[in-house]
Parts: structure tokens; sequence; C-alpha cells
């Protein structure tokens, strides 16, 4: 008999295959639900939910948009999976994306909309429906994995990463800061930061392209300024998330010491009362057989009395 799923977590649906519902939240936001996350024992489950694969994805009509998928693995059910799908837009309100870049996105003073969808259950079929209602028709460019779970990405370092990106550009640009920027960067920047080689593209590689131009075609080995400013500053903002975590863990493991001794000091006034109750009882009781003993002792002189009347009157 196979082994239930696990239950999912906010930010990563283990047990969730695509239906109509449809989750979406900036980069910003999906850092806070990751980092916010206190499980019963206090800890972070997604500290031990590692990343095992990144895809990149171009659509293939329109604007030849670009986006991530990225697939995840839970720590105790390594057979139990999750994705989700991470891409940059502009003039988009969350929730209702398109996914698609507009005429007029060419502004640098445009905000960027970087957004993480959960997708759910990991699987090619799953992961097919979600992306063709979201964008229709798409080819997969480039593929990375991270076949070891002691060296892969925590979901939480890649919440941390896609925050980062955003931070390091928050303004769309059609020509430089685009959804083909942001995908490479992602890209590059965790496979930069965790050391894993083997990266496969897959031809014809159009990846940074609209159409025969080039709007952003760096070669396969380049890191870019952006990418090394981001995983210089990575493991410091990455410090300064787990020491918030830490502080909130504390916090948590003090409330519930709290409510622990609420709890026993709330017992232990019930197993007061019920003493004082048990102890009414005994004195109600002993009050009861004093007063039979009484009785007794009245009845016995009486017919103590009666014994000798009647033997008075015999003589």
């Amino acid at each position: 008999m196979s082994e239930p799923p696990p239950e999912d977590l906010p930010g990563l649906w283990f047990d969730h295959w695509q239906s109509s519902t449809r989750q979406f939240m900036t980069v910003d936001r999906y850092k806070n639900i990751l980092s916010e996350h206190i499980d019963a024992d206090g800890k972070n489950s997604y500290t031990n939910c590692y990343m095992f694969k990144i895809d990149h994805y171009k659509c293939l009509q329109r604007v030849e948009h670009e986006f991530l998928v990225l697939h995840f693995a839970h720590w105790d059910h390594p057979a139990a999976t999750a994705a989700i799908c991470v891409d940059r837009s502009v003039n988009v309100t969350v929730g209702h994306s398109s996914g698609m870049i507009t005429p007029s996105s060419t502004s640098s003073e445009n905000h960027a909309e970087d957004i993480v969808e959960l997708i759910g259950c990991a699987s090619s079929l799953n992961i097919k429906t979600c992306l063709t209602a979201k964008f229709k028709s798409f080819n997969l460019i480039s593929s990375l994995s991270f076949p070891s779970q002691s060296t892969a990405p925590s979901a939480l370092h890649v919440a941390v990463l896609l925050f980062e990106v955003n931070q390091q550009a928050v303004h769309y640009n059609l020509l430089s800061t685009q959804c083909y920027w942001f995908g490479h960067t992602i890209f590059k920047s965790l496979q930069t930061l965790f050391g894993q080689e083997g990266e496969e593209v897959f031809e014809p590689d159009t990846r940074g392209r609209f159409g025969p131009i080039p709007v952003f075609k760096p070669s396969k080995d380049d890191v870019s300024n952006d990418v090394k400013n981001i995983c210089d500053g990575f493991w410091q903002a990455y410090e300064q998330c787990m020491k918030v975590i830490e502080a909130r863990r504390l916090r948590h493991l003090e409330e519930r010491e709290k409510l622990v001794d609420q709890v026993r000091a709330d017992k232990q006034r019930e197993i007061d009362e019920q003493q004082r109750e048990i102890d009414e009882r005994d004195r109600q009781i002993d009050e009861q057989q004093r007063e039979i003993g009484e009785r007794d002792r009245q009845i016995a002189k009486m017919q103590a009395e009666l014994d000798l009347f009647k033997a008075q009157s015999a003589v």
C-alpha cells in the first residue's frame, strides 16, 4: 500500500493537482510566507525542502516571454514533489497575471512584477496543464539538475534569492531588465551559488531573443555583474533571514512554554479544586459518621434505661 502524500505547505503544494484554483504572489510576499512559517515544533520546514531541478522555458507566441519552473522535493517523502513558476512582467495585477510584457513596458520607471505561481505536484502532466493554461504554447530551452540533496538549494534559499534578484532591478526595462534578464539572472545565480555544473541547453537556443533579435543574449559561461552582485550579497541576506527565523522560533518556543505553564497552572488549579471537593466530601462524611455515632450512643442509653426499667418493674 502506497504511503499517503504529505500535507501541503503554504508555499509549496505537495498534495495538490492543478485545478481551477490558482495562487499568485509577488516574490517579496513569497519570501515572507516561507520565512514566517513555523512548524508545531518551532522549526521552519522550508529549510529542508530542496530544489532538485530548474527549467527555463520560452513562449512561442507574441513577445516570446521567458519564465522558470522550479522543482522541489519533500524532506521526508522524496517521491512527493512540488513546483512553482517564476516570471517577470510589468503593469500586472497580482492574481491576474498574463505573464506577458506590454508595449508600454519600455520605460525604466515601470515597476517590475516578479511573480511566483504555485503549481502543485511537480509531475510533467500537472506542470504542462498549468503552464498551458497560463502561457498557451512554449518550449523548454534549458535545464539544470541538483541531484544531491546535501548540496541543493532549499526552498528558503530560493525564496531569498528571488527577492534579491528583484531588489537588484526593481524596475522593468524592455531592453535590459525584462523577463529574459530575470530568468537568466536567477538561473545563473543558483548555478553559481550552489556550484552545480551540467546545464543542459536544448536547440535551438533562443534564450534572450525576440525572433532573430538578441535582446538579452549572454554567453553560456557568462556571469554578469548583476549575478556577481547578487551572489556576493546572498549569504549575508540569507543569514539575516535565518536570524529573523531563529528569533521567531525562540519567541514561538517561549510562547509555547508560557502556554504549557498556563495549562499546567490551570490543571493544577483544577486538581486543587477537585481535592477541595474531596476534602469537603470527607468532612461531610466524617460529620455524618459523628452524628450516626451520637445517635447510636443515645439509642444505647435509652435501651439501657428501658432495660433497667423493665428489671425494676419485674421485682
